[in-house]
């Protein structure tokens, strides 16, 4: 158990010193990350959902980072405002006071940054993803200051699909997980492999339907590849037992939607 009653994760014997990362963690089971927050009951990547996923038993949360169009960073997974408000707008052509003006559900307003960053407890983790939808190379400076000044590092991954945004979080040091998505398989095997050779990221994070659009098999033979090359494995989104079971040897972190369903249940197979 990690102090402050944390479930920690296993270390990871012999990796490269190349893929060592700094996050602080130790133990034998995954790291549950909420996804959005408590997205499963609760306004996906609100203050209240995030409260909510630790309050149930989270290590952590997983959101999304854009920009809007007066350049402030806030927490929101969409490009647009359809989905999750009803209200129909593009998150980077709308000012901070236009995006403050909706509701996100139950009255929940679009958190800031650092409105996030604020409220999560110091030994709390947190995966910030990058959404290049609204956000470039330039605005990485900028977002690495504020962790810097909020953010204790080993309780913190930057993720993105597009590897170029995590670049310079790697030269200064940070966690970084690359998101391993449709685009990254569709371009193949040779530009899958000379990214991670450039980015050099500490965690592949991958969904849990490699096992369906690859086959079991082939799954377990790959993911025992990537372990033995010193990657630690984040896997999304986890929502079932069964799917937990699939990813359980090889996970590091887990992100679900349901929290409390898989707290439960790691809790009950920890020695």
């Amino acid at each position: 158990m990690q102090e402050g009653g944390k479930r920690g994760m296993r270390l990871d014997k012999g990796v490269s010193a190349a893929y060592c990362n700094t996050m602080n963690i130790a133990g034998d089971s995954p790291l549950v990350l909420g996804h959005r927050g408590y997205r499963a009951r609760f306004p996906e990547n609100t203050l209240l959902a995030f409260g909510e996923a630790l309050a149930a038993g989270a290590d952590g949360v997983e959101c999304d980072v854009q920009k809007s169009a007066d350049g402030r960073f806030v927490i929101i997974h969409d490009q647009s405002t359809d989905r999750v408000t009803g209200v129909r707008g593009e998150v980077g052509g709308m000012t901070l006071n236009e995006l403050r003006s909706l509701d996100f559900g139950v009255g929940e307003r679009i958190p800031l940054l650092e409105d996030l960053l604020a409220m999560l407890p110091l030994d709390a983790y947190l995966d910030l993803e990058l959404k290049e939808e609204t956000l470039s190379v330039d605005d990485c400076g900028r977002i690495a200051q504020m962790l810097y000044a909020r953010r204790d590092r080993g309780h913190l991954m930057i993720s993105s699909f597009k590897w170029r945004l995590l670049v310079s979080f790697r030269k200064e040091g940070f966690t970084v997980g690359y998101l391993v998505g449709e685009d990254a398989i569709a371009r193949g095997a040779f530009d899958f492999a000379r990214t991670l050779l450039r980015l050099r990221p500490h965690y592949l994070n991958l969904p849990v339907q490699i096992f369906a659009r690859i086959g079991q098999g082939r799954a377990v033979a790959f993911l025992r590849f990537l372990r033995a090359c010193g990657f630690s494995l984040l896997f999304w989104t986890i929502n079932t037992m069964g799917e937990a079971d699939a990813v359980a040897r090889f996970a590091r972190i887990i992100v679900t939607d349901e929290v409390e369903l898989l707290v439960r249940d790691l809790k009950k197979r920890s020695p």
